[in-house]
């Protein structure tokens, strides 16, 4: 309560969560009817054409579905959508688009939710605070504001209710996970785990803003990366576990290209900068911001990379960050042996399954399907080759993702469609092979 006025933020009420589980259970079911359509696809008695029509209508349903409800449908979707290898591309097509396209929140929610938190109203905290975002992600968004003294801020609010409605989300996941986990080689109660704990983590400004000044901090020590990157200050008088509040850095969406170039920029070495801040994250620090999308980087006046949003971030266990590090070089390298080794040190694998393992590198290591360059995908059929490693994997009764791996692929996953956008007659490892052996080799 602030001056006798009624602060509290609006929730959801139990009719609008229980309209969210409604549509959770319906998307549930809509993927296993498209599981059920792969299946027949794959006997013969359904065909692709078909089988491309339902997966279209499922990944635009879902894609409506998460704009309209946000929270952890995003989160979900936005995970699919890197998993080209486990889901049709004309689901993972859609899923893409939920990766920098979701709709703000009213600003009465916001100041309400701001008043909650400060104790006092936005234009009491701050000189000048602008009701339209200028950002909109599935937890929060983001709006431009201006201390009493001066500085310029971006104020990160976290959408009211949101813990009740991501329960249901994670609930609803939970359950659909479990069910999934009779037909899928990966252990998907380890994913959610994993999921659960990024998106609780997520949750918590303070956590998201002290993990930003780490990663900072790590990045400066690197010679390399000396004033080429900015992450922006944290001020925590004006900071809870639900409001934001950090210095505001204006730049340029790195996929702009056209207007990066315009401005002197070297898009390409931009690209190739941007990759080695996140590999030195992952490899050599052990705490990485995991969700480099083109809404998070952008580029300021002079050149340097601006990382946003580290409220999805991870701590790798240096054991298997070791082994990550090892399975890397002998990807670049493609060492059939080195890698499966590193998968079994970093236990994805047991020892007694080494040979089943690199065989799945023999059929990764394929010279039809080797480092090809983004523009090349679209006229490759890969479905032989994903038919092929789904079936050596489902072999292996060992396989299990360490904790980890999950939110690591999610970068790189990322980082690998952004590299595609920015550089698409470049094959991703002529980007970051010659990084990796001479930077992760080098222990």
């Amino acid at each position: 309560m602030v001056a006798g006025r009624d602060v509290r933020a609006p929730e959801a009420g139990r009719g609008e969560l229980a309209v969210r589980a409604v549509i959770g259970l319906f998307l549930l079911a809509y993927a296993f009817l498209v599981f059920v359509a792969v299946s027949l696809h794959k006997r013969g008695r359904l065909s692709r054409r078909l089988l491309g029509w339902l997966c279209t209508g499922f990944g635009r349903t879902f894609v409506r579905a998460a704009e309209r409800s946000k929270g952890g449908l995003i989160k979900i979707g936005q995970l699919g959508s890197l998993r080209s290898d486990l889901v049709p591309h004309e689901i993972t097509d859609e899923l893409s688009k939920l990766q920098d396209r979701v709709a703000p929140h009213p600003y009465d929610e916001v100041r309400a939710q701001i008043t909650a938190e400060l104790g006092r109203a936005p234009e009491d905290v701050f000189a000048t605070f602008d009701p339209d975002p200028i950002a909109a992600a599935s937890i929060g968004q983001v709006h431009y504001g201006v201390l009493r003294d001066g500085r310029e801020v971006a104020v990160k609010v976290q959408y009211p209710g949101i813990e009740k409605a991501l329960a249901v989300d994670m609930a609803v996941a939970r359950f659909g996970l479990w069910a999934f986990n009779f037909f899928t080689y990966v252990d998907t109660r380890k994913l959610f785990a994993e999921l659960l704990e990024s998106i609780e983590g997520e949750m918590d400004y303070l956590q998201e803003g002290r993990t930003s000044e780490v990663v900072a901090a790590n990045l400066a020590k690197a010679p390399e990366f000396d004033d080429r990157f900015v992450i922006p200050e944290v001020y925590w008088d004006f900071t809870t576990r639900r409001v934001l509040t950090m210095q505001y850095t204006p730049g340029t969406k790195i996929t702009h290209r056209g207007e990066l170039e315009a401005a002197g920029i070297d898009v390409d070495e931009t690209a190739r900068l941007c990759a080695r801040l996140f590999m030195h994250q992952i490899f050599r620090d052990g705490i990485f911001h995991a969700d480099p999308h083109p809404g998070n980087l952008f580029v300021d006046a002079r050149g340097r990379i601006v990382i946003l949003d580290f409220g999805m971030n991870k701590r790798i266990d240096p054991v298997v960050r070791d082994a990550i590090r090892r399975n890397m070089v002998a990807v670049v390298a493609r060492d059939v042996d080195a890698y499966a080794q590193s998968m079994v040190d970093a236990g994805f694998v047991a020892p007694e399954e080494i040979d089943k393992i690199r065989e799945v590198a023999r059929i990764q290591f394929d010279p039809r399907f080797w480092n090809v360059a983004p523009n090349e995908v679209a006229d490759m059929d890969f479905s032989a080759y994903f038919a092929e490693t789904r079936e050596q994997m489902r072999d292996i009764h060992s396989f299990q993702l360490p904790n980890g791996v999950v939110m690591w692929g999610r970068a790189l996953g990322l980082l690998q469609a952004l590299g595609g956008e920015l550089l698409p007659d470049v094959p991703p490892l002529d980007v970051i092979g010659p990084y990796v052996l001479e930077f992760l080799a080098s222990g």
